[in-house]
């Protein structure tokens, strides 16, 4: 049956699997159930014949050959961090970084920009600066919530709309397919780069950050979390299970080492450093490529492996010809760092898993397609980007939205003869909705993860923020549509933030119940 035919069902697996977790907490459960679910509808509503497919698209997408790249980043990421954790060098830091910050504020500042700082890959960036900034933000009661929030509002945001990133190949290469396809002669990066101040649900959810942040304008149910942390010192919830499993008081630093602040400094460098180089080279600078083709044509998924190869690699040579650790004790660390990464190892799976079942059934084509029917030229940008904001909240995934919504939305401005910059901006920008604040999102998972969040408590107080920042969105999208100057619309898009968010903190309390409680 081809998927464009199952219409509205096609929202279904998201649906289960969303609700299941909002509600029973169980992540991998609630997965794997809209997996089944979505596998059964597949193969004709037979629930045996369903669970054997449920396995083959789970076997299909951790074999796949980005996602096996990225489950083996993220091995690398976990032995790393295990390894930094047995040096010291992260308390060492932190110490450094804590002599500095005298205030909640000034941690969460320091978080915020940190996330932003690592903007080569928000992967890299969410965990390394949730497994630095943790125990800073721990020292002055901010929730495990709050942190879990600034790392998902600041790492992808940021990584998407950077001119040096392993977002930019994907993003510039999704354009010019498109452009090759429907004979548009614009250089991609060039409207690429057009597109950034278009990217009105980015921007406005960086922008929130720092009006929460400097205001101390909580709402929803984290103005509860705060309230909790701050009166009465607990981090997480009574009833709440942090997505982690191994931290740095579970590695102990052997009493002859003298932790030292560049014991992970050196390997976060390497890791920057190399993935960056990564790009350029895969990309083919060597060959005489320019700096915008080679980056457009980089291998997104080799130059993280190689920088997370780099700096276990240096983070290794400083503890056996530095530190002089005993190897034992290094294979240990190694062990505790990859158990850090397990669980959220098998959500990605099924989160990936959850996406692919949702495409089949030709989920992007259903909204797309309702989508078609009332588009005009001017509402065209909005369109395009609440369609990107449903889909992606019921795929878990940004790129995945991207690669469905870019073979429909370009050839459709073309045919309208709508401005590419705009719409581009509204997939790009929509498309990372669903990282915010969707449960089944990887982002999400990693957040949580590296936050040591409660997973549904990060989902339930992120998505007050990113209502309000895609609701404004939306409406910048249309004024936008209808020919009004972008930085204009921006700047009034920001008004209305920071009066939404005051307004929010003063009304929107809640002192029982959150949005999706148990």
């Amino acid at each position: 049956m081809p998927a464009e035919t199952y219409g509205l069902v096609s929202l279904l697996p998201a649906f289960l699997a969303i609700v299941l977790t909002l509600a029973t907490r169980q992540v991998l459960m609630s997965l794997f159930a809209g997996i089944w679910i979505g596998s059964t509808i597949l193969v004709g509503w037979n629930p045996i014949a369903g669970a054997a497919r449920s396995l083959q698209f789970v076997i299909a997408n951790v074999t796949d050959s980005f996602n096996s790249t990225i489950l083996l980043f993220t091995f690398l990421i976990g032995a790393m961090l295990g390894m930094v954790f047995l040096s010291g060098g992260m308390s060492a830091l932190a110490n450094r970084i804590a002599s500095r910050i005298k205030t909640r504020r000034q941690a969460e500042i320091g978080t915020s920009l940190l996330g932003m700082l690592i903007f080569v890959d928000s992967y890299a960036s969410t965990m390394i600066t949730g497994s630095v900034m943790r125990p800073i933000t721990d020292k002055f009661d901010i929730s495990r919530e709050k942190l879990a929030y600034l790392l998902d509002s600041t790492t992808a945001p940021t990584a998407s709309i950077a001119v040096v990133s392993t977002w930019l190949g994907f993003e510039v290469g999704l354009i010019k397919q498109q452009f090759d396809a429907v004979g548009v002669q614009a250089d991609p990066f060039v409207v690429f780069l057009q597109s950034i101040p278009f990217r009105f649900y980015s921007l406005l959810a960086l922008a929130l950050v720092f009006v929460v942040v400097l205001a101390g304008w909580d709402f929803g149910p984290m103005q509860r979390a705060e309230r909790r942390a701050r009166d009465e010192g607990k981090l997480v919830g009574d009833d709440s299970t942090p997505l982690i499993e191994t931290q740095e008081d579970d590695i102990e630093t052997p009493d002859h080492v003298d932790p030292r602040w560049w014991y992970f400094a050196a390997p976060i460098v390497a890791l920057v450093a190399v993935t960056a180089f990564g790009l350029f080279y895969s990309g083919g600078i060597l060959e005489g490529r320019s700096v915008v083709d080679s980056l457009s044509n980089a291998a997104t998924g080799k130059a993280i492996l190689w920088g997370a190869f780099a700096g276990c690699a240096t983070i290794l040579a400083i503890l056996a010809g530095h530190a002089r650790i005993d190897l034992d004790d290094v294979d240990d660390s190694i062990f505790e760092g990859f158990k850090m990464v397990m669980f959220p190892i098998a959500i990605l799976s099924l989160a990936w898993s959850i996406g692919a079942v949702s495409q089949a059934l030709g989920v992007g084509a259903y909204v797309s397609g309702v989508a078609e029917g009332i588009i005009t030229p001017t509402i065209l940008p909005m369109i395009i980007f609440l369609s990107a904001m449903i889909i992606s909240f019921s795929i878990g995934t940004s790129w995945g939205t991207m690669s469905i919504l870019f073979p429909v939305a370009v050839p459709l401005a073309a045919s309208l003869s709508a401005p590419f910059d705009i719409t581009i901006a509204a997939i790009l920008t929509g498309s990372l909705f669903g990282d915010h604040c969707s449960p089944i999102s990887d982002t999400t998972v990693l957040s949580s993860m590296f936050a040591a969040s409660d997973h549904v408590d990060h989902v339930n107080t992120q998505i007050p923020y990113a209502l309000l920042a895609g609701s404004i969105a939306t409406v910048l999208f249309l004024a936008a549509g209808m020919g009004m100057n972008v930085w204009a619309v921006l700047v009034g898009g920001v008004i209305v933030l920071v009066l939404g968010a005051y307004v929010l903190s003063e009304h929107l309390t809640v002192p029982k119940v959150a949005f999706f409680d148990s």
